[in-house]
Protein backbone atom coordinates (compact mmCIF):
# COMPACT_ATOMS: atom_id res chain seq x y z
CA UNK A 1 0.00 0.00 0.00
CA UNK A 2 1.48 3.04 -1.03
CA UNK A 3 1.72 5.98 1.50
CA UNK A 4 -0.02 9.35 1.19
CA UNK A 5 1.97 12.19 1.05
CA UNK A 6 0.18 15.00 3.26
CA UNK A 7 0.62 19.01 3.27
CA UNK A 8 3.02 19.76 6.26
CA UNK A 9 0.01 22.51 7.48
CA UNK A 10 -2.02 19.64 7.73
CA UNK A 11 0.25 17.34 9.86
CA UNK A 12 1.49 20.17 11.68
CA UNK A 13 -2.65 20.77 12.52
CA UNK A 14 -2.97 17.02 13.38
CA UNK A 15 0.12 17.48 15.91
CA UNK A 16 -1.44 20.47 17.34
CA UNK A 17 -4.36 18.73 18.47
CA UNK A 18 -3.15 15.66 19.51
CA UNK A 19 -0.85 17.57 21.99
CA UNK A 20 -3.83 19.75 22.71
CA UNK A 21 -6.22 16.91 23.05
CA UNK A 22 -3.35 15.12 25.50
CA UNK A 23 -3.34 18.57 27.68
CA UNK A 24 -7.15 18.77 28.10
CA UNK A 25 -6.64 14.87 29.29
CA UNK A 26 -4.92 15.20 32.03
CA UNK A 27 -7.73 17.81 33.25
CA UNK A 28 -6.44 20.77 34.23
CA UNK A 29 -7.55 23.41 35.79
CA UNK A 30 -8.59 25.70 33.03
CA UNK A 31 -10.10 23.70 30.07
CA UNK A 32 -11.76 26.89 28.54
CA UNK A 33 -8.68 27.50 26.55
CA UNK A 34 -7.97 24.42 25.65
CA UNK A 35 -11.46 23.13 24.38
CA UNK A 36 -11.33 26.87 21.66
CA UNK A 37 -8.09 25.86 20.43
CA UNK A 38 -9.39 21.73 20.32
CA UNK A 39 -12.53 23.59 18.19
CA UNK A 40 -10.12 25.52 16.10
CA UNK A 41 -7.97 22.94 15.06
CA UNK A 42 -10.85 20.38 14.61
CA UNK A 43 -12.40 23.13 11.66
CA UNK A 44 -9.19 23.64 10.05
CA UNK A 45 -8.44 19.75 10.04
CA UNK A 46 -11.71 18.95 8.49
CA UNK A 47 -11.70 22.23 6.54
CA UNK A 48 -8.38 21.56 4.80
CA UNK A 49 -8.08 21.63 0.95
CA UNK A 50 -6.16 18.27 1.30
CA UNK A 51 -9.88 16.57 1.76
CA UNK A 52 -10.67 17.04 -1.56
CA UNK A 53 -7.96 15.95 -3.79
CA UNK A 54 -8.26 12.20 -4.71
CA UNK A 55 -5.87 11.10 -1.83
CA UNK A 56 -7.77 12.76 0.69
CA UNK A 57 -11.32 10.94 -0.68
CA UNK A 58 -9.12 7.76 0.02
CA UNK A 59 -11.47 6.21 2.80
CA UNK A 60 -8.32 5.67 4.87
CA UNK A 61 -6.78 9.04 4.46
CA UNK A 62 -8.11 10.24 7.77
CA UNK A 63 -6.89 7.18 9.88
CA UNK A 64 -3.27 7.09 7.32
CA UNK A 65 -2.81 10.98 8.67
CA UNK A 66 -3.92 10.36 12.35
CA UNK A 67 -1.49 7.60 12.26
CA UNK A 68 1.42 9.11 10.87
CA UNK A 69 1.30 12.04 13.26
CA UNK A 70 1.77 9.44 16.17
CA UNK A 71 4.52 7.46 14.33
CA UNK A 72 6.70 11.21 14.44
CA UNK A 73 5.85 12.31 17.74
CA UNK A 74 6.89 8.46 18.87
CA UNK A 75 10.01 9.64 16.98
CA UNK A 76 10.35 13.09 18.11
CA UNK A 77 10.26 11.57 21.76
CA UNK A 78 13.38 9.34 21.41
CA UNK A 79 15.84 12.74 20.13
CA UNK A 80 18.24 13.79 21.74
CA UNK A 81 18.33 17.85 22.98
CA UNK A 82 20.62 18.83 20.28
CA UNK A 83 18.60 16.49 17.42
CA UNK A 84 15.19 18.60 18.28
CA UNK A 85 17.40 21.81 18.16
CA UNK A 86 18.30 20.41 14.98
CA UNK A 87 14.64 19.50 13.68
CA UNK A 88 13.36 22.82 15.29
CA UNK A 89 16.06 24.68 13.53
CA UNK A 90 14.79 22.62 10.13
CA UNK A 91 11.17 23.68 10.74
CA UNK A 92 11.49 27.25 10.84
CA UNK A 93 13.94 27.63 8.10
CA UNK A 94 11.62 25.62 5.86
CA UNK A 95 8.20 27.53 7.35
CA UNK A 96 10.47 30.81 6.36
CA UNK A 97 12.19 29.96 3.27
CA UNK A 98 9.52 27.28 1.74
CA UNK A 99 12.31 24.47 1.15
CA UNK A 100 15.24 22.47 3.26
CA UNK A 101 18.45 24.17 4.51
CA UNK A 102 21.30 22.82 3.77
CA UNK A 103 23.89 20.79 6.16
CA UNK A 104 25.85 24.57 5.94
CA UNK A 105 23.15 26.48 6.94
CA UNK A 106 21.60 24.04 9.95
CA UNK A 107 25.34 24.12 11.45
CA UNK A 108 25.34 27.80 11.61
CA UNK A 109 21.87 28.19 13.09
CA UNK A 110 22.21 25.20 15.75
CA UNK A 111 25.89 26.46 16.10
CA UNK A 112 27.69 23.14 15.66
CA UNK A 113 31.15 23.54 14.15
CA UNK A 114 31.04 21.16 11.03
CA UNK A 115 28.12 19.82 8.55
CA UNK A 116 29.84 16.70 9.54
CA UNK A 117 28.68 16.96 12.61
CA UNK A 118 24.99 17.57 11.61
CA UNK A 119 24.89 14.93 9.09
CA UNK A 120 25.92 12.64 11.85
CA UNK A 121 22.95 13.92 13.73
CA UNK A 122 20.76 13.53 10.49
CA UNK A 123 21.94 9.98 10.21
CA UNK A 124 21.37 8.97 13.48
CA UNK A 125 16.87 10.84 12.75
CA UNK A 126 16.47 9.12 9.83
CA UNK A 127 16.86 5.78 11.82
CA UNK A 128 14.23 7.20 14.38
CA UNK A 129 12.37 8.10 11.11
CA UNK A 130 12.31 11.68 12.11
CA UNK A 131 13.47 13.09 8.91
CA UNK A 132 15.20 11.72 5.41
CA UNK A 133 17.51 13.22 3.47
CA UNK A 134 17.15 15.04 -0.32
CA UNK A 135 18.21 13.00 -3.09
CA UNK A 136 20.99 15.35 -4.09
CA UNK A 137 22.15 14.79 0.05
CA UNK A 138 22.93 18.61 0.19
CA UNK A 139 19.61 18.97 2.59
CA UNK A 140 17.02 17.04 4.50
CA UNK A 141 13.36 16.94 3.70
CA UNK A 142 11.10 17.06 6.86
CA UNK A 143 8.85 14.05 7.25
CA UNK A 144 6.26 16.63 8.00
Amino acid sequence: MARTTFPIDLLQAQYDWNRTYSALERRPVKTTALRRRLQTLSVRLAAHPFWETEAGRSPSARVDLRRRVRELQEAEERLTDQQRRILTSIRHWVAEHGEAPTLRQIAQDVGLASTGSVSYQIDKMEKLRALGRRSNGRGVALRW
